[in-house]
């Protein structure tokens, strides 16, 4: 019988290269000269070209292989139960997204939870447990099954915040509609460059809109690509077949916040994630050339995942090096290298940009240690947080467990000595960044860079907390119905928690703060831009900031200075600051004036700020004139230089 090449989960790969290629081609042609229309072509002219080569190595692989042929679960004859179960799952498919968009809000909100009715969990729960029981009583299309309540669990914020999620994500869309307009922004850092020409190059041949094809990356992507390289791996590691797929459906409990919205992190970490699982299974040519373009891709979207990624395909080559002599000595210089090269990126960075910043160092409080017990509110929020509260303990344990499977199996799991050994380099490097000051970032986002570290160290203990959740998984499927229903129905009540906490959320326990781009917030900028009778700046917070990004791009800058307070290190976000935290007077405008030179200026107060009051009466007081938007949720106070303040 000729042997078949190609099936379903090669397309998969296939498609995820092709992705990551043009990532690739398409971030250096943009670095080196421009993402034009001759800058696309060439982009992907060399993805394509580089498409048929590693296809190429996959028919080779083959043929002197025994790469394992994927093939999609089995089990018996297709009954009416099962059809009742898949029609029963779409039904209350169709009800969560139906209930997602007729809650999509344009309002200044903290959390999608405060407007998503309470009924969406429990319709959420029956879907998971009619997933479940298609995964364990009948296997067939389960990963397809699968990978819809991926992107579903990854796309509530995508469909509720109908302005857009989150605040970095504008920046980026501003940027990319940009380079759409100019073919390149300047200056062009090798950082962000994957994403930015994925982007640019997908709306130049498809002609989908930019924001769209934004906001859908990392969630779709994710939804689409995860359940399918776990399945691989899972596939050639384990022998029960619905185990691995009650495995991929169980590994949602370990949180997904960083898959819910675009940004260059987050499709960084999603590249990582995939190459982490694509090397366990890495046994030629082809795999390792995935496992490489996934690092590549990763590294020209954010080093801080992709660096590590690229030592990790490093640490592979060398893995299956049949010289001795070479493991002996590169093994130590790369786990060196993986402890020190973050931090001394960071540490040049930091010097770099530290010129006018304070100098006060962070206390990271990312490993603090102690269980947390949330007592007082309802059984359902107290278990939600105790769950969520020490979540960090649960993925200790798991990892523990995990690399002792592994010791105990160490013949069957010498691969995973790579993981380990940079998993702790990882973190030998967060211990070495964390003390670095940051000054050039606003005191409250200076942990963020050695989070981020500390995130990647984490990736690369997933394949133990996946053995323990396998092991876990395998014993119970040994006991008795009442064991495996009481374990199903408590998977079931974590799957719909780690929902909850993996999005932001505004009760008695936890308050994310960050409130969203508001349909408020886009008319307060537009009765600025036209009411500005000269060259102008504005006071006001990050999501004001972001809604005019939205619709005016990058249109002011007054030598290096942007005229709304972006990025927080910006000067003018400390006259921000001092105008909501200490006085809303005319000093502090014509301070922030004189450093930008132009002689008018604005001050936008949001109602939900935590002072509005007070500050509404400062500003009144002080301003030459001023106007309520949306009926007082928003006010505009304009000022004009050397103006007296009102008597």
């Amino acid at each position: 019988m000729r042997k078949k090449y190609f099936n379903l989960e090669h397309l998969s790969e296939s498609i995820l290269a092709l992705i990551c290629l043009i990532a690739v081609f398409g971030g250096l042609v943009y670095r080196f000269y421009a993402l034009n229309r001759l800058g696309v072509i060439i982009s992907l002219i060399l993805a394509i070209i580089a498409f048929f080569i590693i296809q190429y190595s996959y028919l080779i692989s083959n043929k002197t292989s025994s790469r394992s042929q994927l093939q999609k679960p089995k089990n018996g004859k297709f009954r009416l139960i099962d059809f009742i179960f898949y029609i029963l799952y779409f039904i209350l498919l169709f009800f969560c997204f139906y209930i997602l968009i007729r809650q999509q809000n344009a309002g200044a909100i903290v959390s999608p939870w405060q407007i998503v009715p309470n009924y969406f969990f429990i319709i959420y729960s029956l879907a998971t447990l009619l997933l479940l029981a298609n995964v364990i009583i009948n296997r067939k299309f389960a990963l397809p099954l699968i990978m819809l309540h991926y992107f579903l669990s990854f796309s509530v914020a995508l469909i509720v915040y109908r302005l857009g999620y989150g605040y970095d994500p504008f920046i980026h869309r501003a940027t990319e509609n940009l380079i759409d307009q100019t073919g390149a922004v300047n200056p062009k850092p090798f950082y962000y460059l994957g994403q930015y020409a994925l982007v640019i190059i997908l709306h130049k041949i498809t002609c989908l809109p930019i924001d769209w094809l934004d906001k859908l990356m990392v969630p779709f992507l994710a939804a689409f690509f995860l359940p399918p390289a776990l399945w691989r791996a899972f596939k050639a590691w384990f022998t029960a077949t619905a185990s691995n797929l009650l495995l991929i459906t169980a590994s949602l409990i370990l949180g997904f916040s960083f898959f819910i919205v675009t940004t260059p992190q987050n499709l960084a970490y999603l590249l990582l994630i995939l190459a982490v699982f694509t090397g366990l299974t890495c046994k030629n040519l082809y795999d390792f050339s995935l496992v490489l373009i996934l690092a590549a891709a990763a590294t020209l979207v954010h080093p801080v995942a992709g660096i590590p990624a690229m030592l990790f395909a490093g640490f592979l080559a060398v893995y299956r090096s049949d010289n001795s002599r070479v493991k002996k000595y590169l093994y130590p210089l790369l786990a060196l290298i993986t402890v020190f090269i973050l931090p001394a990126l960071f540490y040049v960075l930091n010097r770099r940009l530290t010129a006018t910043a304070p100098t006060d160092t962070p206390t990271s409080e990312a490993l603090a240690l102690g269980l947390n017990m949330p007592v007082g509110e309802n059984f359902i929020l107290n278990f939600i947080y105790l769950y969520g509260f020490n979540l960090k303990f649960i993925i200790a344990a798991l990892a523990l467990g995990g690399i002792y499977i592994a010791w105990k199996n160490r013949e069957h799991c010498k691969i995973l000595r790579i993981y380990l050994t940079i998993s702790l380099a990882l973190f030998a490097s967060y211990f070495l960044t964390v003390r670095l000051p940051f000054a050039f970032l606003i005191n409250y986002e200076r942990d963020d860079y050695p989070l981020r570290i500390l995130m990647t160290a984490i990736i690369f203990l997933l394949p133990f907390m996946i053995l323990s959740l396998y092991w876990l998984i395998e014993k119970v499927s040994q006991k008795n119905i009442f064991i495996k229903l009481s374990f199903a129905v408590f998977l079931l009540v974590l799957l719909s928690a780690s929902l909850y906490l993996s999005y932001p959320r505004y009760d008695d326990y936890f308050n994310s703060r960050g409130y969203s781009v508001s349909a408020d917030d886009l008319e307060a900028v537009k009765f600025i831009n036209q009411n500005a009778k000269s060259d102008f700046i504005v006071l006001a917070d990050q999501q004001v900031g972001a809604a005019a990004l939205s619709q005016f791009g990058f249109k002011k800058y007054y030598g290096e200075l942007f005229y709304y307070p972006i990025p927080t290190g910006s000067p003018l976000y400390q006259y921000y600051l001092n105008m909501v935290y200490k006085k809303a007077d005319h000093e502090t405008m014509d301070a922030a004036m004189a450093l930008a030179g132009v002689n008018e200026s604005y001050f936008v107060l949001n109602k939900y700020w935590w002072a509005f009051p007070k500050i509404l009466d400062e500003a009144k007081f002080s301003a030459d004139s001023w106007q309520e938007i949306s009926g007082g949720q928003v006010y505009v106070f304009k000022y004009l230089k050397n103006n007296q303040s009102k008597l």
